[in-house]
């Protein structure tokens, strides 16, 4: 009785002690954090080699840019790539720039039907903006790195994600 009673006791501290998260339909990275989702993002976002020369070649051309996400917690790709590009976000200090973070199902489809309208495909996907245009996106992986593709896209360099043939 007493391991009953000490199992219940540590069920519900625990679930206090977790903020509730649907990871389908728009959420913000601090939910996302504060979920069961945590050690992965965590982990992968301290994975991320940060190239800092890039980081500030990019700082001068990101001001008037928004970026949209859309991904799935239960993606490898997302867990993987989501966590990383917040760490060139942070480094950027452009976490305002982020427009939304919408959660897909697995058959990609999100609760208010933007991610049918914008054309999404695979996860994760990062639609780079720019008042109110989209300009390009960075789609399930980069092709060089991070902040090189997204340096190439602010350059207008021609970037071609891996699905745009």
């Amino acid at each position: 009785m007493k391991n009953i009673t000490l199992f219940l006791l540590a069920t519900v501290i625990f679930t206090a002690c977790t903020t509730p998260f649907e990871s389908f339909g728009e959420f913000s990275r601090k939910q996302l954090q504060n979920s069961e989702h945590n050690s992965w993002f965590m982990d992968n976002y301290d994975a991320h080699p940060l190239n800092e020369t890039l980081v500030s070649q990019i700082d001068s051309l990101f001001s008037e840019i928004e970026v949209t996400i859309y991904m799935g917690t239960w993606c490898k790709d997302s867990q993987r790539e989501v966590p990383g590009f917040f760490r060139i976000i942070d480094a950027l200090d452009a976490n305002d720039q982020i427009n939304r973070l919408v959660g897909l199902n697995e058959d990609k489809i999100s609760h208010d039907g933007s991610a049918e309208e914008a054309g999404i495909t695979n996860v994760p996907t990062f639609i780079f903006s720019k008042k109110g245009e989209e300009i390009n996106r960075i789609v399930e992986f980069p092709i060089i790195s991070f902040e090189q593709d997204i340096l190439d896209i602010l350059q207008d360099k021609g970037y071609k994600h891996a699905y745009d043939f």
